[in-house]
């Protein structure tokens, strides 16, 4: 039992020196909120999304996006969740993720986030003052 209580204290440890490093080294960017909101809603659309191999949209972002899905293996599925990515720097891009769930619990359920887009900092304030 002391054991077990060990090795969930390194575990915790280990957890807390990484948070601490990452958040104390990162670089701070301008309206990281606003900017994480707003790549969140550009692709709200897709929430609750139902789709599969029949799914056809003229839109090309949608098109790109459901090709996406089929080159991670999901051939049908639903979006569950659509969330973004805080970057480590300026050098590092925003990045936009899906959820995606298929199959039926518990034989074939299965669920992964894939990106789905990523821009970076100056690109994204750029398109957020249009």
């Amino acid at each position: 039992m002391l054991t077990y209580l060990f090795i969930a204290l390194f575990f915790g440890v280990i957890a807390a020196i990484y948070w601490g490093f990452w958040h104390g080294t990162r670089t701070k960017l301008d309206n990281e909120d606003l900017k994480s909101e707003f790549l969140e809603s550009k692709f709200t659309f897709l929430k609750d999304l139902k789709f599969d191999k029949e799914t056809i949209n003229q839109d090309p972002d949608f098109q790109r996006i459901l090709e996406i899905f089929r080159n991670a293996g999901y051939k049908k599925g639903t979006v569950t969740e659509i969330s973004s990515s805080l970057p480590y720097s300026e050098k590092k891009p925003w990045k936009v993720y899906a959820t995606v769930k298929a199959g039926t619990w518990p034989f074939t359920d299965k669920e992964d986030s894939i990106e789905i887009y990523s821009i970076f900092d100056k690109e994204l304030s750029v398109l957020i003052e249009k």
